[in-house]
Formats: structure tokens, C-alpha cells, sequence
């Protein structure tokens, strides 16, 4: 069975990524635009998400869309 990942965006102003945690604090991204698209992370990105958010088993818990 094929678990579901994260969706994760990009901001469209600053080419950050956001993060569904992100969207929930900031109503999307930290620059303050709200405008992102969803992306695919290069590897780094993916480390570095894993290192801002390390309970990466608690992933299924994270803030969706709504």
C-alpha cells in the first residue's frame, strides 16, 4: 500500500516553499503573499522540512486544505 505524502507548495512571490503549516500560521506563505502552487521539493528542500519538522511519523496529522 502506497503512503500519501504531503502536498507542498511554492509561494509565487518569493519561490519559498510553504508548507501546510505555513498556510495555517501565515494564511500561506512567511513573505506575507498568499498566492502558492504546488511543487514538487528538490532533495534538500525535503531535508530541510524534515529538519524544521522531525516528527515526520505525526506527517499524517499535518493541517489540510479546507
Amino acid at each position: 500500500m502506497k503512503g500519501e505524502g504531503i502536498t507542498f507548495f511554492r509561494c509565487t512571490m518569493c519561490a519559498g516553499v510553504v508548507s501546510p503549516w505555513d498556510i495555517k500560521k501565515y494564511n500561506g506563505c512567511k513573505c506575507g503573499n498568499n498566492k502558492v502552487q504546488e511543487t514538487n521539493l528538490t532533495v534538500i528542500e525535503k531535508v530541510i522540512q524534515v529538519a524544521k519538522h522531525p516528527m515526520f511519523w505525526r506527517w499524517q496529522d499535518a493541517p489540510t486544505e479546507s
